[in-house]
């Protein structure tokens, strides 16, 4: 048995053929990539790969005729979407199952047959690799009602074509107006049409290693993925920095481990890995997230060890004064983005060097509402990249160094230039719940059990005599309340204006915010509470932040 190479197309045409067709184990977990705030990025970063001929990594197959389970790879992916185990009678036809590869093969499947969260992937023909940064691929996804236009090639459109001259020629011709008169940008939509084609259209490049099992049960497939999946792990670039620091300073890691704990203590609870402040530490000295030990200099060395000793108090000071201090936010959970936030606390760090006023309390308010506001732009836009927080946090030390207000409109010119929006959207508010609880009701505090905070439904799920459509409605943003478990046991299913009513319930009426008067016919209309509810919120939005959410977007 042997590794043997596959093209993207044959792999493509393989996944839920019906005759000796590629499915997925019962076994197998459901897709997960999906799931990820960043998944567009890995994606991008996927195909990328394949389109510059790195290795993806061997997908294992279990080849049997044997009347085994199995599910198809979903086709248009979308979050709760899952793969659904194929009809019985099926179960004894010639088939692989794929033990190892799933992820990768159900984003190709899905980005390049299909859809992927409704949007569909595109590549920019005008993209110029040479002149990108490392997490910059060219590839993007659009929504399906954007307008069409040349230079974005619609991959689901490119990876269903025939290998064949003539189909190549005619796309060639109806693109290559893309790069209008300029005679460097024809030939870059050319170049990059004809990479994208040998990799997606022609059989010939064989991008996809798989490793096949001939056997009657899934003993021997097994035996092979658990040693697959028992060597070494490479080092990391952050691991190598570290031990060029450490041949030096050999106690630095222990004392980031200390820096780590004192955030721990002083933020109330919020975990910021010795990992993470490395990072930090290397944002600020080397101007990038992106760490490359092989530029490491003996000069950025002692850097690191001055950092260490000089530049953690505007770090804690993110931690303790602002997301604690303010948000009252308690632990990493309720932040999904945490390389966002480095660029507050470079702008910080900077202030403070520069002789400018550096503590968030001492702030003007004008001043402490743009970090607001980028703090939750970031979050709830996902404004996360390696490239986008790179370039935000060099125009956050610029201001700092000037001491200048913190400088979003820059940054945010910057996220709507890497294809991400600048507004702020209904939907982005409900995707976030626990963020959005949190920072709409600052003077709450969350208590945790296994990284979950503990929320309080205000119209219970579970209210006797209702239906489906009651339990959709109520499990929403707009009926969240920070609520100690005990109390939220304790309240059950009961409707809540009896709750708020009853002599033992309305003891806890200080407790929840948004909410109405104990007689108002709000409580008789779980909609009209929510919807009420939702405009207090919104309201509460402005006056607390100054942002307000756009328009929602026409049909």
């Amino acid at each position: 048995m042997s590794y043997a190479g596959i093209s993207v197309r044959e792999a493509l045409d393989k996944l839920n053929a019906p005759n000796n067709g590629w499915f997925l184990p019962q076994v197998q977990r459901q897709y997960v990539w999906g799931a990820r705030h960043e998944s567009e990025d890995y994606v991008c970063l996927l195909l990328d790969s394949l389109l510059k001929r790195y290795p993806i990594g061997g997908v294992v197959l279990w080849e049997t005729e044997q009347r085994v389970p199995y599910r198809r790879f979903v086709e248009d992916y979308a979050p709760g979407k899952y793969a659904r185990q194929v009809d019985e009678g099926l179960w004894g036809a010639p088939k692989a199952l794929v033990y190892d590869g799933q992820q990768r093969l159900q984003t190709l499947f899905s980005v390049l047959r299909n859809r992927f969260n409704g949007r569909i992937l595109h590549y920019d023909l005008l993209f110029d690799p040479s002149t990108a940064e490392s997490d910059e691929t060219g590839f993007l996804f659009r929504d399906a009602s954007s307008p069409s236009a040349a230079r974005y090639l619609r991959m689901t459109e490119l990876a269903c074509m025939r290998c064949n001259q003539d189909e190549k020629i005619d796309l060639e011709e109806r693109v290559g107006v893309a790069g209008g008169e300029n005679k460097d940008a024809k030939l870059r939509v050319r170049k990059n049409l004809s990479a994208l084609w040998e990799i997606f259209v022609d059989v010939n490049v064989k991008s996809i290693a798989y490793f096949s099992v001939k056997a009657d049960t899934p003993k021997e497939v097994n035996e092979v993925f658990r040693r697959l999946n028992t060597g070494g792990i490479a080092l990391t670039q952050l691991e190598l920095v570290l031990g060029k620091i450490k041949a030096v300073q050999s106690d630095y890691e222990e004392r980031l481990w200390a820096l780590s704990e004192r955030i721990f203590v002083r933020s109330g609870g919020i975990k910021f890995s010795s990992a993470a402040v490395l990072q930090f530490f290397h944002l600020i000295i080397k101007n990038t997230i992106r760490i490359d030990e092989t530029r490491l200099g003996n000069g950025d060395i002692q850097a690191f060890q001055d950092a260490l000793k000089n530049d953690t108090e505007p770090l804690v000071e993110l931690f303790s004064n602002y997301l604690k201090g303010l948000l009252n936010i308690n632990h990493a959970s309720i932040v999904p983005r945490w390389l966002a936030v480095l660029p507050i606390a470079a702008y910080l760090t900077e202030r403070r060097r520069s002789g400018h006023e550096w503590r968030i309390r001492a702030m003007k308010a004008v001043e402490l509402q743009l970090i607001n506001q980028y703090f939750l732009l970031s979050q709830f836009c996902d404004w996360n990249t390696q490239t986008m927080v790179t370039a935000f946090a060099r125009k956050a030390v610029e201001a700092g160094k000037a001491g200048k207000a913190f400088p979003l409109e820059a940054i945010r010119q910057i996220a709507i230039d890497k294809n991400r929006t600048g507004d702020l959207h209904e939907y982005q508010l409900l995707n976030l719940p626990w963020l959005a609880t949190k920072v709409l009701m600052p003077s709450r505090s969350y208590i945790f059990h296994d990284s979950k905070p503990q929320v309080d439904h205000i119209f219970p799920i579970n209210l006797a005599n209702q239906d489906e459509a009651y339990r959709e409605a109520v499990d929403v943003l707009w009926n969240f309340q920070p609520m100690p478990a005990e109390v939220n046991n304790y309240k059950r299913a009961r409707h809540p204006r009896e709750f708020f009513n009853s002599e033992d319930g309305r003891k806890y009426w200080a407790s929840y915010d948004f909410i109405p008067t104990a007689d108002s016919v709000l409580w008789d209309d779980h909609l009209a509470f929510a919807n009420d509810r939702k405009q207090k919120m919104l309201r509460a939005l402005n006056e607390l932040y100054g942002l307000t959410l756009a328009a929602p977007e026409q049909e």
